[in-house]
């Protein structure tokens, strides 16, 4: 190998060394160019892309060109059939020098004499398909078939980086915005599925959840209990205190609900000052023993730091039934009729425990 082809394939890795790791597209695509400028000894240049949609050639970068002169090289370059629509049908590389005299090939880009005397024209393709063009111009000299064939050669290479920090760039803006889809699906899941005051569970989700605790409990043979918790004279806290104050209890009650009970149980606010607690795989004397501690800790608690409010609470514990046949799976009319039964007992045994003078636990399953 001559001492000229070394010299070559040298440049050639020099070349790519410059650029080498980059994956911002604008960042790259302007590095680029001004390194193959800096190599042609060109005064300016330009990368055209193909963008997908609407596929047609746009501009990335443009370096050298002054702010008076582009405009009028752009509309010589897209001239209908000029040389830029005609390398884009046959992806050929190119040099016009002379741009000032008569050119066969391209007579159009004699509008162009006035801004410069050179031009050279490299495809940049990947497996055969155009994807952009580096257009670069001289003003006084002309390109050598050197510099053409350095930067002829080093083309796919160029094309190879910036289609993959093209994707880069595509990839990261889809993750980003599957990051906010999914922030915003979050959001508007919580918003749903959560009592904005509290911040436990609503309604809605109860009664969704406990369809699927009842048939899991059915499946498995698995126990399932709900309470009811109401809290005792809570009208008479907004009377004497107001609204804001009854607010507060009714955070701070929240809270202590959730951290008293376990991470795979249900802790929902029903509605006004009642509360829920689902609990899964736990048989209803072991929810009787939770829901006395939770009452004798209610009792001992003072909530509202600046009342120092001190309540009570009332229970009602229902457990799905143990009588019902596990081996059959449950139609929809069996399964509402199970929820039913579960939220209506607890139910039904907390408005005992109301009528039975407050503070109480009553399990459905002992009402007479």
């Amino acid at each position: 190998m001559d001492s000229a082809n070394i010299d070559f394939y040298q440049r050639l890795f020099e070349l790519e060394n410059v650029f080498d790791g980059e994956l911002d597209f604008a960042h790259l695509s302007k590095n680029i160019l001004n390194t193959v400028i800096r190599e042609t000894a060109a005064v300016s240049g330009i990368v055209y892309w193909i963008e997908t949609v609407p596929n047609e050639l746009k501009i990335k970068t443009i370096s050298g060109i002054p702010t008076t002169h582009i405009n009028g090289v752009t509309k010589v370059l897209r001239q209908p059939d000029g040389v830029l629509e005609r390398t884009v049908r046959t992806p050929e590389a190119l040099i016009l020098n002379g741009l000032h005299e008569s050119l066969p090939d391209a007579p159009e880009l004699k509008g162009m004499a006035e801004f410069y005397r050179s031009l050279m024209m490299i495809p940049l393709s990947v497996q055969s398909k155009l994807l952009g063009l580096i257009i670069l111009f001289k003003d006084q000299d002309a390109f050598t078939q050197n510099q053409f064939a350095v930067l002829n050669a080093f083309a796919p290479r160029i094309a190879v980086h910036l289609d993959n920090a093209r994707l880069y760039q595509v990839t990261k803006e889809t993750a980003l915005e599957n990051a906010r889809l999914y922030v915003n699906l979050s959001k508007l899941y919580q918003h749903a599925t959560t009592d904005p005051l509290t911040g436990l569970y609503n309604r809605n989700f109860l009664m969704q959840r406990i369809r699927e605790e009842i048939k899991k409990a059915r499946r498995f043979k698995q126990p399932l209990s709900i309470l009811f918790v109401d809290l005792d004279y809570f009208k008479s806290v907004n009377e004497q205190y107001g609204h804001q104050v009854g607010d507060q209890l009714l955070t701070e009650f929240g809270d202590f609900i959730k951290k008293s009970v376990r991470e795979y149980d249900v802790a929902c606010r029903f509605g006004g000052e009642e509360f829920v607690i689902l609990l899964p795989q736990t048989p209803a004397e072991n929810a009787m023993i939770l829901a006395e501690r939770l009452r004798g800790n209610i009792v001992k608690r003072r909530f509202c730091a600046d009342k120092q409010l001190a309540i009570t609470a009332s229970f009602g514990v229902h457990g799905l039934s143990e009588t019902s046949d596990h081996s059959k799976l449950l139609d929809d009319e069996q399964l509402l009729l199970e929820i039913e039964n579960l939220i209506g007992g607890a139910d039904e045994a907390l408005y005992r425990a109301k009528n039975d003078g407050r503070n109480k636990v009553i399990l459905h399953q002992e009402l007479a």
